[in-house]
């Protein structure tokens, strides 16, 4: 009996190593194999629009790659509002179950039983019948980058429309244009910890090694852009039409996509003379024309805003082109609001940005290097089109 009594014992003794072992080996990074659906936090999407399925583990947090979002319905106006809780919330693990703290009601709540658990292999369910296969992810990567510009197109839809722009001394550019709320220019500074994170996921997508497009088969979806500057030059611009591209990359979009709802942001309206961003700059010098992607000339703006005005006269080499008067608009007709600037024309030689207004005087700014040197050359000019 007494032997009976002490197999037992150890027995339950084994059982609780196991658990920690289990808890263990978690702590780290995992990536689906296969595809799933079963993340309850991630809004609902239409089929061919699955999200890549991803999750981190430390010793007391649970990060999904995905984040927790959702969009409720504001109660005065009907509107579509997010709410978006970051990437993180606590976990534990008791046997076999893992049980996250539910942000939005901060409850807690079983979300995984674990399948099956390898050292780089992992298998969760929250059914018996879904499975969710998981390798560990591995590898690391040392940013190239240290400025980071996010646009967004909008959709057919009620996709936001965003600029931001954060660097790796926590500056932050907003703008909101549409669906989205702040409409308007705003900055900010933010911690460095929250800086770190977003460098971190852009890292390890390995972005020299990707391509410069990539793009969905539908239509009507938006288009993210993304521009990474080095020392003050451009290294890299990536169009992705309908997230099309990798993981990696898709998980990076999260948390700065959804970083002005996470901050205090200052209200740059009466920060005059300084002139509206306008989309899509073009640059057209003789038969000949350089368009910028919208990160582009956000990245531009940014440049501008912190140049200096001069007095000095400008040989003009490049005409920019320019979308006429800046309009916010978004889903909501009395959230539109028009700027009449009057721009009348842009000038420039690529050091020189002279912007003259409609019965006002002109303003120059100097960059204090050429922009047009600097980051691109001149195959990237193409011959103009009766559309131009």
């Amino acid at each position: 009996m007494k032997f009976i009594y002490l197999f037992f014992i150890l027995l339950a003794s084994g059982c609780k190593t196991d658990n920690k072992n289990s808890e263990k080996n978690l702590i780290g990074e995992w990536s689906k194999i296969e595809k799933n659906n079963s993340d309850d936090f991630l809004s609902p999407r239409p089929p061919g629009f699955n999200r890549p399925f991803g999750i981190g583990f430390t010793d007391d947090k649970i990060e999904l790659f995905n984040g927790f979002k959702r969009y409720d319905q504001d109660s005065v106006t009907g509107n579509r509002q997010l709410n978006y809780k970051g990437t993180f919330t606590d976990y534990k693990v008791k046997n076999d179950s893992i049980f996250i703290l539910n942000p939005f009601n901060k409850n807690w709540e079983f979300k995984w039983k674990i399948k099956e658990q390898l050292a780089d292999n992992l298998i969760l369910t929250n059914n018996d019948t879904s499975l969710i296969k998981l390798q560990r992810i591995k590898e690391r990567k040392d940013n190239s980058f240290d400025q980071i510009i996010f646009s967004s197109s909008g959709c057919y839809g009620f996709c936001p429309i965003i600029d931001i722009s954060i660097n790796n001394k926590n500056k932050i550019y907003f703008q909101g244009e549409g669906y989205v709320k702040p409409l308007g220019f705003y900055e900010s500074l933010i911690d460095s910890i929250k800086t770190d994170y977003i460098f971190s996921k852009f890292a390890k997508a390995n972005i020299d090694s990707l391509k410069s497009d990539y793009a969905v088969g539908h239509t009507d979806d938006e288009s993210i852009i993304t521009t990474f500057v080095k020392n003050g030059q451009i290294i890299k611009t990536i169009h992705d039409y309908g997230k099309a591209g990798p993981k990696e990359l898709i998980w990076a979009y999260v948390p700065i996509q959804n970083l002005y709802t996470q901050i205090e942001l200052d209200n740059l309206a009466n920060d005059e003379p300084f002139y509206p961003k306008l989309h899509y700059y073009t640059f057209e010098k003789d038969s000949k024309i350089l368009r910028l992607e919208k990160s582009e000339s956000f990245f531009l703006w940014t440049e501008i805003k912190n140049s200096k005005i001069v007095n000095t006269k400008l040989n003009s080499k490049y005409n920019i082109g320019f979308r006429g008067n800046y309009t916010y608009w978004g889903a909501d007709p009395n959230e539109k609001r028009k700027h009449q600037y009057e721009l009348d024309k842009i000038e420039s030689d690529g050091k020189l940005f002279k912007f003259s207004f409609k019965n006002q005087k002109s303003i120059t700014y100097d960059l204090g290097y050429n922009f047009i040197e600097r980051n691109f050359k001149e195959s990237d000019f193409k011959k103009k089109t009766k559309y131009d």
